[in-house]
């Protein structure tokens, strides 16, 4: 059994398999968390704009924080998981992320509600230690639905998130949002212990990646941060300059330590196969664009005044009301496209998603100020995430070996994050450069950017997932003797030459 993994060893013939209906409950309520705590900030920006009289590029760092966090966070859950038990790592991440939400609530300042922010983002490794225990736990031809439906839980989240928020917002203040948040946390921690078997994993003599776990996100942080403060400073400044490459060159660092370190937060080498590097190239792009893109400027149109030509004039209630239906439409999906994997592949699934995405945007541009068909684009839209959503995974499941899931999972969402990341502060800086300082309002030439800038990568999206295979060949990870092999012939090489 390979040290490398730490995966499971004992017969699972022996063990008793928990209920379908029951893991898919519990992890889906884990995932609810991780969703949630993204989701409800963004009903939530307009409010903090106005309530502490910053820019949108400033404000946008309560959803950045929680996502740089929580990018580092999937990788380093998922490893955890599949070296020392997924289940023990998930309630420790769950409550992690609670005492988050209690330092927000606590918090009467826009920094310390970034502070809380980030540390919720250790619910980040919640979706990969989910996807590794439903296959741990689930009959085979079980999983594809149940991990569709626990991928697509998130619109779940999305849905509730807007709607909480906006009734926080409307009848109290954002400060409840982040109470709520707290509870649900615990409650999921407390409801995985009765059902999720204990974890039985074999002793491993790995050492953790922390440099690399360090590394990554201080390299990411840096590249944001520059992005976020381009509105402000401009490309050209020292600030902006010197950000950038710092990012770059802690990022060239990091890459080469993760190819030598014995136990790489982020196996790399993973990349070496086609399928998994054209599932992680179409994650990112389409995380840019209509996963992360969207939220801001669809917020911006439903809760402007209607006078304005692309305004809704929806309450913040309203508009947490209007998504959650709407996302709630898109889940009811969620089995449909499970089976659809199950019987076409993933891929297929995958593209569909991405392209209903992709063609909804020019139906928004068409459509401001038109309430039927901001209906139906974003309905559809939450279809098309529902859909990828539920594809990425069972495409992962259909990549990597059993021992891997984890792990590769939360590459996958540590990819998701970077590049909603990126989606935010670039869509902070052009809504910041068409912001009308003494309203703070942005012009419908904003958003209509904003829009075509997720309309680009909804676009790229789709032509990279093209690329991918039916029926990929599966990656397999070396081993620690195959690397000892490898190494040993460079060292000889290297003194021959």
């Amino acid at each position: 059994m390979s040290a490398l993994s730490g995966h499971l060893a004992t017969s699972r013939g022996a063990l008793r398999r928990p209920g379908f209906a029951a893991v898919v409950i519990v992890l889906i309520l884990a995932e609810i968390v991780s969703a949630f705590e993204l989701s409800m900030m963004y009903v939530t920006l307009p409010t903090l704009i106005k309530d502490f009289h910053v820019d949108a590029s400033t404000v946008a760092w309560v959803v950045t924080a929680y996502l740089l966090v929580s990018a580092s966070a999937g990788v380093m859950g998922g490893r955890f998981g599949d070296m020392y038990g997924r289940r023990k790592v998930l309630i420790i991440v769950l409550i992690i992320s609670g005492v988050g939400s209690l330092v927000s609530l606590v918090g009467g300042t826009l920094g310390l509600i970034i502070l809380g922010r980030a540390i919720q983002g250790a619910a980040g490794a919640v979706m990969g230690l989910a996807f590794g225990l439903a296959r741990e736990h689930m009959a085979k031809d079980r999983v594809p639905v149940g991990v569709s439906m626990i991928g697509a839980s998130a619109l779940i989240a999305g849905a509730g998130g807007a709607f909480i928020a906006g009734i926080m917002i409307d009848l109290y203040s954002w400060h409840g949002i982040f109470a709520f948040a707290a509870i649900l946390a615990v409650v999921a921690a407390i409801a995985i212990g009765p059902v999720i078997p204990k974890d039985q994993v074999s002793a491993t003599t790995e050492k953790p990646d922390y440099l690399g776990s360090l590394l990554l996100p201080v390299a990411v942080s840096a590249i944001l941060l520059g992005l976020s403060s381009s509105s402000r400073t401009g490309f050209g400044s020292v600030e902006f300059i010197g950000l950038i490459s710092l990012g770059v060159v802690v990022a060239l660092i990091w890459v080469w330590w993760e190819l030598r370190t014995e136990s790489p937060i982020v196996n790399l080498r993973m990349f070496k196969n086609r399928q998994i590097a054209l599932i992680m190239t179409a994650t990112l792009l389409a995380a840019i664009g209509p996963i992360g893109g969207m939220a801001v400027p669809s917020q911006m149109v439903m809760q402007y005044p209607a006078v304005l030509p692309f305004g809704l004039g929806f309450t913040a209630t309203t508009a947490g009301l209007f998504s959650c239906v709407t996302a709630l439409v898109g889940y009811f999906f969620s089995p449909l496209g499970g089976k659809m994997a199950h019987r076409y592949g993933a891929r297929t699934v995958f593209i569909a998603g991405l392209t209903l995405m992709t063609l909804i945007i020019p139906i928004i541009l068409l459509g401001y100020g038109n309430v039927g068909m901001f209906v139906v684009a974003m309905s559809l839209n939450s279809v098309g995430i529902s859909l990828t959503y539920g594809a990425l995974p069972n495409m992962l499941i259909e990549a990597v070996p059993a021992s891997h899931t984890s792990e590769t999972a939360g590459t996958n969402t540590m990819v998701r994050n970077v590049g909603q990341s990126t989606a935010t502060a670039m869509g902070a800086y052009i809504l910041a450069t068409h912001q009308d300082p003494t309203t703070t309002l942005v012009s419908q030439s904003g958003i209509t950017s904003a829009f075509v800038f997720v309309l680009v990568f909804s676009l790229l999206s789709v032509v990279v997932a093209l690329f991918l295979k039916r029926k990929p060949v599966e990656w397999v990870p070396e081993t620690l003797e195959q690397r000892d092999v490898r190494r040993g012939k460079s060292t000889r090489d290297s003194v021959n030459v």
